[in-house]
């Protein structure tokens, strides 16, 4: 059976981020170098990466720890409310506004607002932010005074910001407002020695009080997954196992992928492999495009231990699509 045993130090243990590959080593020793700047910070990962972890880790060991931090989805707000939601309004401002309120920017006063998915803010909020961020005021929507804010912003983004602004769809000038410090969180496929012990937190936190461990071969399958979903993609694969697991093992049967990532996984695999200049091609591509797909199906019928139904489930396609390919490539059950 296999369960972590590891020693954090205490400085390591203030981290929210886990892991000890030389790319979280040296990201955690960026974070504690730049905490205590005043300077906008810039988080860039892929998504389940670990992005607002990062941000409140920065926020943890800086000198601001002991006021908020207020963490903001940007893409989650109706551009409507937007002004009222980030500098608040006064009473009467709109219909509906009985009494007034303040707003991201007053709540995170002296602390860390966080700005996650910074990307997908429309251009009239933009043009807004950037005047908060010049000025360190706000004005509430329908009020005329100005209030001094003290926030630190931290931003997230999953896009490449700078290809946004060369196409005109994020301003160049908020750009380099928000972009002073960057942190860039690598993706869980390029630091795969960190999943035991990402396990290991995650069935601690998860597992309710029971025991639960993860068999050699069950880690051995997680170690081999690409991870498109990052940290968040293992914590649903875990949570999932847990919550349906006959007992305290968890087998490799009992990882649950999601549905089409099988095969885009192994097809990108598939790809990449064939993508380097010494690698031989094949002699005729829809022959090893064949090869390629009837590996997949037979693959997915042994994991589906050849329930056809779920076999199709597995590689994002109907049970008549499997049925014909099967009968295409002369798959048989058990063959």
């Amino acid at each position: 059976m296999y369960r972590a045993s590891f020693l954090i130090s205490s400085a390591v243990s203030r981290f929210r981020l886990i892991g000890e590959a030389p790319s979280m080593r040296a990201l955690r020793e960026q974070i504690v170098r730049i905490a205590d700047s005043e300077a906008a910070v810039a988080i860039v990962g892929e998504s389940g990466s670990g992005k607002e972890l990062a941000a409140r880790d920065l926020h943890t060991h800086s000198q601001r720890s002991a006021h908020p931090f207020i963490a903001v989805n940007c893409g989650a707000i109706p551009e409507a409310l937007m002004e009222s939601e980030f500098f608040g309004h006064r009473r009467g401002a709109f219909t509906g506004a009985h009494q007034e309120r303040s707003g991201f920017f007053q709540a995170a006063h002296r602390g860390t607002l966080f700005l996650d998915e910074v990307a997908e803010l429309p251009p009239s909020m933009q043009v807004k932010l950037l005047r908060a961020l010049q000025e360190r005021s706000v004005r509430k929507l329908g009020g005329q005074r100005e209030e001094v804010v003290d926030v630190r912003i931290v931003s997230a983004t999953n896009r490449d910001l700078s290809e946004a602004v060369r196409r005109g769809e994020f301003r160049q000038d908020l750009y380099y407002r928000l972009q002073v410090i960057e942190l860039r969180l690598p993706p869980l496929r390029d630091r795969r020695e960190d999943i035991p012990l990402l396990c290991d937190a995650i069935l601690s936190r998860s597992a309710g009080g029971r025991q639960a461990v993860l068999s050699a071969a069950a880690m051995e399958r997680l170690r081999a997954h690409d991870f498109p979903g990052n940290v968040r993609e293992l914590e649903n694969i875990l949570e999932r196992a847990l919550a349906l697991m006959p007992d305290q093992t968890i087998e490799a049967d009992d990882l649950q992928f999601e549905p089409g990532l099988m095969m885009s996984n192994a097809l990108a695999s598939s790809a990449t492999s064939l993508d380097h200049a010494d690698a031989a091609l094949p002699m005729c591509l829809l022959t090893h495009l064949r090869m390629v797909e009837r590996a997949l199906l037979r693959r997915a019928l042994r994991q589906a231990r050849f329930q056809r139904a779920q076999a199709a489930q597995l590689l994002g396609i109907s049970l008549r699509q499997l049925r014909y390919r099967m009968q295409r490539l002369a798959i048989h059950e058990y063959d």
